[in-house]
């Protein structure tokens, strides 16, 4: 009698269980021969602060995060150089489905919750969080390199971004579910440019 009223606790579990597991979000392999050559790239980057609501699909976010700090190498050296090697900066998406971390080992977005950490409106914002303590400038540096990255990639494939140290940051802590030894350093909106952008860009 046990073993059947265990049975479906146990399927219910299961289901649970797959059901956590289908909010990661599996991405494609980088296309690496996309986007705008490097000079031009760098002569069009711009900050632009309003989006259009479209959204990103699957292959650019792809092309996006590994672009910005993914793997690029057989020995898991990244896009984005660190002091030493050290790597300790990670990326944090955010979608309209929730937050999530890249995992560039895996190459896939790991949810986290469910929150809403959009920022200006764009359809995606990138967080960039350092494992390191305050006051460490290396991680500051290295942040900066990612950030870079990320502005150069949204140039060479036609999209808006703003790189900003501005935002509700115990609110961000929380939605990440952020640790006291990692520092919350910079975010990124990114998203189509808006199709009437009026803004002085600089």
């Amino acid at each position: 009698m046990k073993k059947i009223f265990l049975i479906p606790i146990l399927l219910f579990s299961a289901t649970f269980v797959c059901a956590q597991e289908s909010k990661d979000i599996k991405l494609k392999a980088p296309q690496k021969n996309k986007g705008a050559k490097i000079m031009q790239a760098l002569s069009e980057r711009k900050s632009t602060r309003t989006f259009d609501a479209k959204e990103l699909d699957i292959q650019t976010i792809s092309n996006l995060l590994w672009a910005a700090n993914g793997i690029n190498r057989p020995d898991g050296k990244r896009t984005a150089p660190s002091a030493m090697n050290r790597q300790e900066v990670d990326v944090y998406v955010c979608l309209k489905s929730g937050a999530y971390f890249f995992n560039p080992q895996e190459n896939e977005l790991k949810f986290i919750s469910d929150a809403d950490c959009l920022l200006r409106d764009a359809p995606l914002t990138l967080y960039l969080v350092a494992r390191a303590q305050e006051g460490n400038t290396w991680a500051y540096i290295d942040t900066g390199i990612v950030s870079q990255n990320i502005s150069l990639f949204a140039s060479g494939f036609g999209l808006a971004t703003v790189p900003q140290g501005s935002m509700p940051k115990e609110k961000i802590i929380k939605d990440l579910k952020l640790t006291d030894s990692q520092l919350l350093i910079l975010n990124h909106p990114v998203g189509y440019p808006a199709k009437e952008n009026k803004e002085k860009n600089k």
